[in-house]
């Protein structure tokens, strides 16, 4: 059995996550917050989150877990079939990188300042002593992505011109009325888009539990104009695909 060590609100975290259940691999998942969870990468050999270690070979980054398990898979179970590997490329650096980036600083910029709302999310699943610190140190944790992110107001706007771009070209390619964005069964390219986007939209599922809410908040715990904005997106093509992935495929066998 693998082990997979997270910081729960990550999106290449989640990614690694469902990646890991399509594949059909069993892994224990150890949570950690920041700093604790800078040890305990270094404890395994890794220098990022996520870590997968298996077989005492450590694969540090979403990617890198992701294009290891691909190798092993049969084809019925591969996300990046060759007949679409040059696009699912470009998708991966458009939603992974360039979406992912955005909506980390939006939702990080926004949510921050709001210690009743992050203090779950940022521990969720760590260890009682990492939840503690979480709760009555707030600050550090909260300074930290905030310095390391460079977060402000204007980086905040910035980031959701680069949503709405992404989330509009996500409706383009929908408009056909295809159920997945390439082919016939779900690829990394769905994958990305509906991992990076759904902090806009809230699906159920999020999180690696399907059972209990993940590390994301409520939408009656968002900010109203941020209520404002999940409630729009949801409606769009590119929204109600990710609730339609999430429902549908993020728990399948």
């Amino acid at each position: 059995m693998g082990k997979l060590i997270t910081f729960s609100p990550s999106a290449d975290c989640e990614l690694s996550r469902w990646a890991l259940l399509h594949y059909g691999e069993s892994y224990q998942e150890n949570k950690h917050t920041i700093p604790f969870i800078i040890i305990f990468l270094k404890l395994n050999g890794g220098s990022s989150f996520p870590l997968y270690v298996k077989d005492k070979t450590p694969f540090v980054k979403v990617r890198p877990i992701i294009d290891h398990l691909e190798s092993l898979a049969d084809n019925d179970k591969k996300l990046i079939p060759s007949e679409y590997a040059s696009d699912i490329e470009i998708c991966w650096k458009n939603f992974n990188i360039s979406l992912g980036a955005a909506v980390v600083t939006w939702a990080y910029a926004n949510l921050l300042p709001y210690k009743e709302i992050m203090i779950r999310p940022l521990s969720l699943g760590c260890p009682w002593y990492e939840y503690l610190f979480v709760k009555y140190f707030y600050s550090i944790p909260k300074n930290f992505l905030w310095d390391s992110l460079k977060l402000s107001k204007a980086s905040a706007d910035e980031a959701f011109t680069i949503i709405e771009k992404h989330f509009s070209e996500v409706d383009r390619m929908l408009s056909d009325g295809r159920k997945y964005l390439f082919g016939d069964k779900l690829t990394l390219a769905d994958m990305a888009f509906a991992v990076s986007g759904a902090p806009l939209v809230l699906p159920a599922n999020y999180g690696g539990d399907q059972s209990k809410q993940g590390a994301i908040p409520t939408f009656g715990q968002f900010p109203k104009e941020l209520q404002e904005i999940i409630n729009s997106k949801r409606q769009t093509p590119a929204g109600k695909f990710i609730l339609r992935l999430y429902a549908e495929e993020r728990y399948r066998d």
